[in-house]
Parts: structure tokens; sequence; C-alpha cells
């Protein structure tokens, strides 16, 4: 099989782990067109990324690999199987294939659904319960983020519970500050994001010290973003810690068992329900962690969502 991947130059995680995952998958049949410079230098998903939040190694070289010449002609005599765009990289597919390829599918991993036209494609999303025209298609973990977390499970348990992102977001405020209150050995730093003029806020981790810090806890918490779906719930699955995470609408295929596999909550008060349980029953809470992270390196690893992509898209067209 070969694919090819239309990519825009700057760094989406929902794209860019999906390629990942395809490349995992089918090698260099897999084409990123025009080549995806920042996956290759150990970006990962941060449009401002200082060198100790890379990924070294996360994407592997494609040099001497990847056959990117005549692009167009490819697509018009049908030598790919199946063209995926990047929905960031629809206005370079339109001007570079007005004939658009027999078989295509486009990927909006915008934090908001973005607008799309219908046409002769599939659309793929990140952002959505499965009742619009797309299939759901949340982000995964690649395999080299699951080692690398779980290389730090000897990390002593310090904290009770830990959440480290920004805290622009109201509700995350509150969440925070309620278990601040709380909780008081409960690992919380809320930062400003990075931007092209402050790369490196006060209090922001690189990214080993980020999983240490996450391992240190007993408890592990996802709150949205600017969606739902961040990789900050990815990545906290594959910690050594029981996963609770707020509810989400969105549909995720092969989801997580709440009560034995993660622990969601709704509001402030059942959030502290969910903390008092897990932390007062380490022996349940040690084995729904277990079960946590088999259920994350048997379903949402790069290379499943990858796969999951490619047979939605056989059933569909044929």
């Amino acid at each position: 099989m070969n694919i090819l991947f239309l990519t825009d130059p700057h760094p989406n995680y929902g794209p860019d782990l999906l390629l990942h995952g395809l490349r995992k998958l089918l090698g260099p049949a897999v084409v990123d067109f025009p080549r995806k410079d920042c996956v290759y230098e150990g970006i990962l998903g941060l449009g401002v990324c200082p060198d100790n939040q890379r990924c070294p190694g996360w994407f592997a070289s494609d040099i001497g690999l990847i056959d990117r010449h005549d692009i167009p002609a490819k697509v018009a005599s049908d030598y790919f199987d199946l063209v995926i765009c990047d929905v960031r990289a629809a206005g370079f597919l339109q001007h570079h294939f007005p004939a658009l390829p027999r078989r295509l599918a486009l990927i909006d991993g915008e934090d908001r659904p973005a607008r799309v036209t219908p046409g002769p494609f599939i659309l793929f999303r990140r952002e959505t319960d499965g009742t619009d025209s797309s299939i759901p298609l949340p982000m995964a973990l690649p395999i080299e983020i699951l080692h690398w977390i779980g290389e730090l499970d000897q990390t002593p348990k310090t904290h009770s519970v830990g959440f480290l992102g920004s805290a622009a977001d109201e509700g995350r405020r509150q969440v925070i500050e309620a278990i601040t209150r709380d909780f008081p050995d409960a690992l919380v730093a809320a930062t400003r994001l990075p931007t092209e003029g402050d790369p490196l806020p006060d209090g922001r981790l690189g990214r080993d010290d980020y999983y240490r810090a996450l391992q240190s806890c007993r408890v592990v918490l996802s709150l949205p973003g600017a969606g739902y779906d961040t990789l900050r719930f990815w990545e906290n699955a594959a910690c050594n810690a029981v996963h609770l995470s707020a509810n989400s609408p969105l549909c995720i295929p092969s989801d997580f068992a709440d009560g034995t596999q993660i622990l969601r909550f709704g509001d402030v008060e059942s959030l502290r329900r969910a903390l008092d349980h897990a932390l007062s029953k380490p022996r349940q809470s040690q084995e729904m962690a277990e079960r946590g992270r088999e259920h994350l390196a048997c379903h949402h690893l790069t290379e499943h969502r990858a796969a999951y992509l490619i047979d939605k898209v056989w059933t569909a067209m044929g």
C-alpha cells in the first residue's frame, strides 16, 4: 500500500501523530509531502518548542528512504492507494491537485471543528462526538513516549495527585484551587503558555522532568485544554498512576472503562470523591493503573490509530 500524506509545515498534534503511526505500520511507503521537517527535528505538536521540550528520536529518520519526486504525476496515475490531507493543507491540495484523488481522507485535527464543505472524501475529526458527518479520530501515544514514561516507573510516590499545565481556563482554575485546598501534598504547577517572546515561562518543566514529576503522583489528572482531546490525556494514561479525567463528550474508539481502567468526574465534588476513593485503596488503585496502561498499549498507540483509519477508509471506499 502506498499512501501520500499532504502536510502543513507547522506542528499539529493530530495529523503528526497519525503520520507517525502510518510510518510505523508501512514505513517509507507513506510519503509526507511537502516534507514535514518539524517531526524529524523532535518536535511533537508544540508551535513554540524549546530544546528541553523536544522528543529526540520519536520520529524515525527519512534520509534516503522517502521518494518525494513527481508527486502530482503519481497522484494522477493512481500510484497512491490513498491520499491523506491535513485540513490545514487543503489550499495546497486544491492548488496542486485540481482533480481530487480517487481515495481521499481529510484530517481535521483542530481544537474546534473546522468548517469543511462536503465533498468526495472521508472526513476524520479529532473533536467530535460521532454525530456529525465525520469519523472520530482522537490523538494517540507514540510508543517511544510510552517507553520514556515507563522507564520512570520507579520514581518515588511523593504526591497524592498531580496536574502540570496552564491555568488560562476558568474551569481549570476552579479544579486546581479545589485540589490544592483539599489535598495539601498535591503537585500542582499552573504556568503560562510558551510564546515566541517567552518560550520558557517560569515554572514550566522540560519534558523529562515533566514525566518524572507525573510519575511521582499516585493519581494524575486530565482536564480539557483548548480542545477536549489533549496529549496530556494520553501521557497520563501511560503513567504508573490512577488516571483521573474530566468527563468528555468526544467519541473515543475502544474507550477506557470507567471504574476499572480510568476514573472520570463531572464536577469538583465528584472529583473529590474519586480522589478519596483512589487514595484510600492503594492495592485496587495500582491494579487500575496497570489495567489502564495495558489498555493504552493494546488500543491507543499511534499505529493502532493508523490501522483504524485505514480500516475505516477501506470499509467506506472499498
